[in-house]
């Protein structure tokens, strides 16, 4: 292959990068893929990707000047077709395959690979988990400053979950609220709670018990989770894998494998459509 070629290949494979970057962004499925707090870093990609692929493009320059440009190294191009056809087929595949596919949300297989997400307390070897000296109770990961708790990253919505007598979930609450639960499940039984998520049960599950739950994402897809609350009651074998569901009920207790996790007793539940944004993300709001 001539110079030239190899040149304009480049050029096309990284013009076809940012032409599936910019899909994603069009169409909004790039939210199927990273949190929103990862745009800016999407949209830097876009346009040092499209610069880059500019240059390469309109890049001329005197072969002869290149080899005795004397940086001790050269600059030829691969010669063989087929090792040339190889490695640049490396770089197309994965574009055209994003371009012709289409997106896939995550649903109950991947959740059955992953499992449910549930606040991992106590499981860190340099928390103090010795008793207090002093007779008290007193948990010891709200004493280590080190730990940022449910609590302090969600201040003001562990506020307004304290006083509210119904606890909606929302996209943007799903996994802090959660997450509070799990970790004060105390003060919040016998509320009542509103939640939506699709269907999801282990093989281990009774036939009247189930998950429902939303995939959440903190970067990427890959580090994605699903974020649910067990549902028990009657007649929830009828509801299968994947089917999205609001479900009203109230918060109760159960043990999971040894962790006290929370348990809606629903008392209404309807099949919904999949949201627009079947996914939720997980946010922060800190507190010192």
């Amino acid at each position: 292959m001539k110079p030239g070629t190899h040149q304009f290949v480049r050029a096309v494979i990284l013009f076809g990068f940012a032409l599936f970057i910019l899909k994603l962004l069009i169409s909004g499925d790039i939210q199927k893929f990273i949190a929103p707090r990862m745009m800016p870093y999407v949209y830097f990609t876009l346009i040092v990707v499209g610069i880059l692929g500019a240059i390469q493009y309109f890049k001329t320059g005197d072969e002869e000047e290149h080899e005795n440009c004397g940086c001790a190294h050269g600059h030829d191009y691969p010669r063989s077709k087929v090792k040339s056809f190889l490695i640049y087929a490396l770089f197309i595949v994965p574009v055209l395959t994003g371009m012709m596919f289409s997106d896939h949300v995550m649903g109950s297989s991947a959740a059955a690979n992953k499992g449910f997400k549930y606040e991992m307390r106590n499981t860190n070897p340099e928390i103090d988990t010795e008793p207090s000296t002093d007779g008290e109770d007193i948990d010891p990961i709200e004493l280590n400053p080190g730990v940022l708790t449910p609590k302090k990253r969600y201040p003001d919505l562990y506020e307004s979950m304290s006083e509210a007598n119904v606890i909606h979930l929302t996209e943007d609450n799903y996994i802090g609220t959660i997450s509070l639960m799990e970790d004060h499940m105390e003060e919040y039984l016998g509320k009542e709670i509103v939640m939506n998520g699709f269907v999801f049960r282990e093989d281990t599950y009774p036939e009247n018990q189930i998950v429902v739950g939303r995939f959440g994402i903190s970067c990427c897809v890959a580090d994605g989770g699903i974020y649910g609350v067990m549902v028990q009651g009657a007649e929830l074998n009828t509801y299968k894998n994947d089917t999205w569901v609001e479900v009203r009920g109230i918060l109760n207790m159960v043990d999971y494998n040894g962790w006290q996790l929370p348990l809606i007793e629903p008392k209404d539940m309807i099949e919904i459509e999949t949201p627009h944004e079947p996914y939720v993300y997980e946010t922060f709001e800190f507190s010192g």
